[in-house]
C-alpha cells in the first residue's frame, strides 16, 4: 500500500510560494505589504544662497543635506566655478552628524566673481542612496574695497592744524590744560606738538579720528608714524593710563567682535611698580619711527573703526609726524 505524500507535496509548495515572496518587488515577506524604498538624500539650505550678492571673499561655502552623507561620494560630488584653491582634508569639514559639509578655501575668494556650485546626483547618503538630481545655484562676491589715498585724513598735519582729527582734553578744574601745536621741527615742515606744563593734577588729552574702512581678507596691514618724547616732569605711571604717548587703533573682526590694538610710550621706568606689557621703550628727545603689521593680529583686523594718540599723567611734551594706515 503506497504512503501518504500529501505532507510533502504542501511543504514543498509552501517552501516555493516563501521564496517567491521574498523575491517579489520590495522584498516583501507577506504579499500586499512591501518594504518602502528609502527617501533619496537631498540639498535643504545652503550658504550663500542662490543670487546672493557682496559676500565677502573670506567667506565658506555650507551645504545643509536632509541626512547624513557619505564623506567621499559627496566631497566628489562638489564642482564649484571658477575653481577654489582647496587643501585635503582640511577644506572639508562635516558637521551635524555629516548632515553639513562646509567648503572653506585654502586663499579667499576673488573680489566681483560669480561663483556657481554644483552638487551632483552622485552624492550618497550614509546609507549609499543616491541624489535624485543634481543640485545648483551661484553667489557673487563684494568689490575690492578702495585703495585708500591718505588714511588717515591729514596724517602728516601739512594742513597746519588737527583737520579731520578729534580733540579732546579732561583736567581737575583750575588745572593746567594740555594743548596742540602746528610746529616745524628742524627738516620737518609740519609736526604736531601736544603738550601740558607742570602740574600737581593728572589730565589727559586725546586726538582721535574716524576711519571706518573695510580691510582685504588678506595681504598686509600697517601703521605707522613717527614720534619723539620730550621731559615727562613726574617719573611716576598709573598702569594702563598715564603715559607720554599712547595710540589705540579699534577694529572689528570678520565676525564683527570689537577689538583694540594698544601700545604705548614711556623712556624711563618709573618710581614705583612697573609698566605694561604694551609699553615701549623710546629714547627721550630723539625722534623714531614705529610700524606696526596689523595683518599679523588674531583675530585678523576687518573692518578700522578709529585711530587714536592719548596723552596722560601730569605733565607731557609728545610730538607726532606722518600718521600712516596702508594697505
Amino acid at each position: 500500500m503506497p504512503k501518504p505524500v500529501g505532507f510533502r507535496v504542501t511543504a514543498a509548495c509552501a517552501f516555493v510560494l516563501l521564496m517567491i515572496l521574498i523575491s517579489a518587488p520590495g522584498g516583501a515577506l507577506i504579499a500586499g505589504e512591501p518594504t518602502p524604498r528609502p527617501e533619496p538624500p537631498r540639498v535643504v539650505q545652503v550658504y550663500p544662497s542662490d543670487g546672493m550678492r557682496y559676500v565677502p571673499v573670506d567667506t565658506a561655502i555650507h551645504i545643509v543635506f536632509s541626512e547624513p552623507m557619505d564623506e567621499a561620494s559627496t566631497i566628489q560630488s562638489v564642482n564649484v566655478s571658477p575653481a577654489l584653491q582647496l587643501v585635503y582634508p582640511s577644506s572639508w569639514q562635516f558637521l551635524n552628524n555629516k548632515a553639513i559639509m562646509v567648503i572653506v578655501p585654502a586663499k579667499p575668494l576673488r573680489y566681483s566673481t560669480t561663483y556657481k556650485v554644483v552638487v551632483s546626483r552622485s552624492a550618497r547618503d550614509s546609507q549609499g542612496v543616491e541624489m535624485q538630481q543634481d543640485y545648483s545655484w551661484s553667489f557673487t562676491t563684494a568689490a575690492a574695497p578702495p585703495s585708500p589715498v591718505a588714511v588717515p585724513v591729514n596724517g602728516d598735519f601739512a594742513a597746519g592744524n588737527i583737520a579731520g582729527w578729534t580733540w579732546r582734553h579732561s583736567e581737575a578744574a583750575g588745572s593746567r590744560a594740555a594743548s596742540w601745536s602746528v610746529v616745524a621741527d628742524g627738516e620737518r615742515q609740519h609736526v604736531l606738538k601736544i603738550s601740558r606744563p607742570p602740574t600737581f593734577e593728572a589730565g589727559s588729552c586725546s586726538l582721535e579720528q574716524r576711519i571706518d574702512a573695510e580691510l582685504p581678507a588678506f595681504g598686509l596691514v600697517f601703521l605707522s608714524f613717527d614720534m619723539r618724547l620730550d621731559d615727562y616732569t613726574l617719573k611716576e605711571y598709573t598702569t594702563g593710563s598715564t603715559y607720554p604717548l599712547k595710540v589705540v587703533l579699534t577694529y572689528l573682526d570678520r565676525d564683527g567682535v570689537e577689538h583694540s590694538f594698544v601700545r604705548s610710550y614711556y623712556f624711563h621706568l618709573p618710581l614705583e611698580g612697573g609698566v605694561d606689557s604694551f609699553a615701549e621703550f623710546v629714547e627721550l628727545g630723539k625722534w623714531t619711527s614705529r610700524s606696526y603689521n596689523l595683518s599679523t593680529l588674531v583675530p585678523r583686523p576687518a573692518f578700522l573703526k578709529s585711530l587714536r594718540f592719548e596723552c596722560s599723567g601730569w605733565a607731557w611734551t609728545a610730538l607726532l609726524d606722518d600718521v600712516r594706515l596702508v594697505w
